[in-house]
């Protein structure tokens, strides 16, 4: 039996080397060099368990390389050559992969052997149905902007290594109208689009009516379809089932149709992948919720973007509790950076990746900024910077961001003033993350203000808010507060900073100056305001300073709990001019306190800070 199985693995690993070395550019690349052949003992992977449903992501970390996944699972041997591939476990259980590299020289003699762990068997097939079905009913289509949102392969893989639709590829043939609708009542309805067909295989002898005979696809007339839809597991997979005779957007052969199978091998609210494997070929959908939209930020592909022919190396700092540990996964792929976080951090700082590159900007000159990103497990105190290379006192911006499990965030800064840099740098950090978090951030676009792409970046809209501050709604209208200050120039605190309250006014007099985050704070510790999870929330306040502040941080969280908080941001203080800072509609946190934090380290001597009309508000609240 392992003479069998290792026939089968070289004849896997001959084709996985085929597929990938197709893509190959003649110009840089002419023929396979042995030297250049990877080695197994430089194979750098990042395996991350999303235990709530069961889903692994693999990633190599290895540039300029691809990886090659083995399986053995139910006697059977399994491979993929993409990275960043997912799949989902329907039993609880300790498994392994075991994982070679490849380049265009080939494919590594020798493998190393991963274990990874899946803490429950999944038998309650609810979480899958939220995704699916949301709260009442969600509808979906093939992905058409995505890579493979249809493509087929050998049996046994992920269905990708023969062919894969390009972006958009199969407009003309009325896939991408076609609505599927999930409900929570396992109701399922296929709507055949505006053109009433669906799109049907050459060979399948199911609507032959239909089939020119001439070798193409073709398409058939058919009317919405009302069935049913389940969950089932079998071995350690989990499969969407269909009664017989069900639609779908490809009829890709009669088995797809009679027993319409598609085994679940990643899965996201926003996106679906779904394998249909009949034993002699494997059929790959991606499906997207909703209506496509296009992607936020300016445009990567443009020759505007800088970005695009930038060089950079990565440099990290990851250490949980303060203590550096292994640096956090990477994989390059393009535009798109996957970054794993498989140990979770509690502060700011802890799990900082940087992009050095050798791109320049000059005083002279406006730019534009924008990045999409998207993460596996919430984090709501994300931090971005693009700074000076070696002087973190220079840059266009330090910004703090939320991230929402699954929900792509579009990170957009317009018409920024320039600023001589030789070298900039890209800053992240995830300092605060959970353990096994994986963020992509992808489509990184810097560019000149007055190089236009095209895109249209649209003003934010009118929040709605009464801001009134003498409202009734205003928690802060009869806060009970003690203050706390850490005042500290180098780290050696010092007496505390003049403070003046005039009603919902606070004046701050910093007449030392500071250099670092943290050394200049300013802490009100409410004594009546709580806050609940039932509820959401509006904040708002105003600063003005006597002189320009960088990166002031404004903080809500819970008293004596750092951790606990609505927000943490950075802004930017200009002379004698009104900062009004607002955090509209927020989701609500259980805090029996709260406590309100300002930062003013980096500040310069005789530094005054006025901030008033304090506003925190239920947001149903509009008295």
């Amino acid at each position: 039996m392992k003479n069998i199985y290792g026939y089968i693995r070289v004849t896997l690993l001959m084709a996985a080397m085929a597929f990938c070395l197709a893509g190959c550019s003649p110009d840089g690349f002419t023929s396979p060099n042995e030297a250049g052949i990877p080695l197994a003992a430089d194979i750098d992977v990042n395996i991350t368990v999303d235990q709530e449903i069961n889903q692994v992501t693999f990633t190599l970390n290895n540039r300029a390389a691809y990886p090659v996944w083995i399986f053995e699972e139910q006697s059977k041997i399994t491979y993929s050559t993409v990275n960043g591939l997912t799949k989902i476990y329907s039993t609880a259980g300790t498994y392994t992969v075991e994982i070679k590299i490849g380049n265009a020289n080939g494919i590594s003699d020798g493998s190393i052997i991963k274990t990874f762990t899946i803490d429950n068997s999944m038998v309650d097939f609810n979480k899958y149905i939220t995704f699916f079905a949301g709260t009442e009913s969600k509808t979906w289509s093939i992905a058409a902007s995505e890579p493979a949102h249809l493509a087929c392969g050998e049996s046994g893989t992920d269905g990708t290594g023969w062919w894969s639709a390009s972006p958009n590829e199969k407009a003309a043939w009325g896939l991408y109208d076609d609505i599927l609708t999930f409900t929570t009542g396992m109701d399922y309805t296929y709507n055949p689009g505006v053109g009433g067909t669906v799109y049907v295989n050459a060979g399948c002898s199911v609507f032959s009516e239909y089939n020119t005979n001439d070798g193409n696809d073709f398409m058939a007339a058919v009317s919405e379809q009302v069935t049913t839809y389940d969950f089932v597991a079998e071995g350690n997979d989990i499969y969407l089932t269909f009664p017989a005779h069900t639609l779908f957007p490809y009829i890709a052969n009669d088995d797809i149709y009679n027993t319409p199978k598609y085994k679940l091998a990643g899965i996201s609210p926003t996106k679906i992948e779904l394998i249909s494997d009949n034993g002699s070929i494997a059929w790959h959908y991606i499906l997207t919720s909703g209506e496509e939209t296009k992607p936020g930020g300016y445009d990567p592909d443009n020759d505007c973007n800088m970005w695009k022919t930038a060089t950079f190396t990565n440099e990290f700092y990851y250490a949980p509790g303060w203590s550096q540990i292994d640096d956090p996964g990477f994989a390059d792929n393009g535009n798109s950076y996957q970054i794993t976080l498989p140990e979770a951090t509690s502060d700011q700082w802890q799990a900082q990746v940087k992009f050095l590159t050798d791109l320049s900007t000059n005083a002279a000159t406006n730019y534009d900024f924008s990045t999409i990103f998207n993460s596996t497990k919430d984090h709501n105190n994300v931090t971005v910077k693009l700074v000076k290379t070696g002087d973190d006192g220079v840059y266009y911006f330090q910004e703090s961001i939320s991230l929402k499990a699954y929900q792509d965030y579009t990170f957009i800064q317009t018409d920024m003033a320039g600023i001589d840099m030789e070298k900039v740098s890209l800053v992240l950090d995830f300092g605060g993350n959970a353990a096994e978090t994986v963020v992509t951030v992808s489509r990184v676009v810097l560019k000149e203000h007055s190089c236009d792409d095209g895109t249209v970046i649209e003003e934010p809209e009118e929040d709605d808010v009464n801001w009134l501050p003498d409202s009734d709604c205003n928690m802060w209208k009869s806060v009970s507060y003690t203050n706390f200050f850490y005042y500290a120039p180098g780290w050696n605190q010092i007496a505390d900073p003049g403070f003046v309250a005039d009603g919902n006014s606070y004046k701050i007099t910093l007449s030392e100056e500071t250099f670092s985050q943290w050394q200049a704070q300013v802490h009100f510790k409410t004594d009546n305001i709580a806050t609940s999870a039932a509820n959401k929330y509006d904040f708002r306040c105003i600063f003005n300073s006597s002189k320009d502040i960088r990166s002031v941080t404004v903080k809500l969280t819970k008293v004596d709990d750092d951790n606990t908080f609505f927000f943490t941001k950075n802004i930017d203080l200009i002379a004698y001019e009104d900062y009004v800072f607002k955090m509209p509609a927020m989701d609500g946190i259980d805090i029996d306190k709260i406590n309100l934090v300002f930062d003013f380290g980096g500040n310069p001597a005789n530094a005054e800070v006025t901030i008033s009309s304090i506003i925190l508000k239920e947001s149903e609240c509009n008295e």
